[in-house]
């Protein structure tokens, strides 16, 4: 046998060794099976990325639905508010005061006080003025001791 024959052989050998038969697969060309192992791996990918837009939509539907049902609570409750403010107005008008509603933006609350229709005096203030100075104390003093950037 010469050294050609002998290389030829020993390199046969070697591929045959690295890639064993199997269905429909050429063992002397490993580009094939690389191919193959692409497209499985190809395959499979393309099916979670399809599983992931499946579920990407079920949770948009969820959400739309959700906002949906959350819109109609609100407009239920700003409805009943506005009925309770018409209530409240026509029980106001029947006695000697009258109710100033304003928000104070610092603490983003409401406040309401209740004044007597001819002096203008106000009666009662809900909260009071003692409990919103704490408030905006409590509020300057949380600045200095957080740090709300975290």
């Amino acid at each position: 046998m010469s050294n050609t024959d002998a290389i030829n052989t020993s390199s046969q050998m070697h591929n045959s060794a690295n890639f064993p038969s199997a269905a429909g697969i050429d063992t002397a060309a490993p580009d094939s099976l690389r191919r193959q192992a692409n497209g499985q791996a190809l395959s499979r990918l393309n099916a979670q990325t399809e599983a992931a837009k499946e579920a990407s939509f079920k949770n948009a539907q969820a959400a739309e639905t959700n906002h949906d049902r959350s819109f109609e609570v609100l407009t239920s409750i700003s409805e009943d508010l506005s009925d309770a403010i018409v209530v409240l107005n026509e029980s106001l008008a029947k006695t000697p005061t009258r109710a100033v509603i304003s928000k104070d933006e610092e603490l983003n609350r409401f406040i309401v006080k209740i004044a007597d229709k001819q002096s203008g005096e106000i009666v009662r203030e809900i909260p009071s003025e003692a409990l919103l100075k704490f408030a905006r104390q409590l509020k300057e003093l949380k600045g200095i001791l957080f740090d709300e950037h975290t």
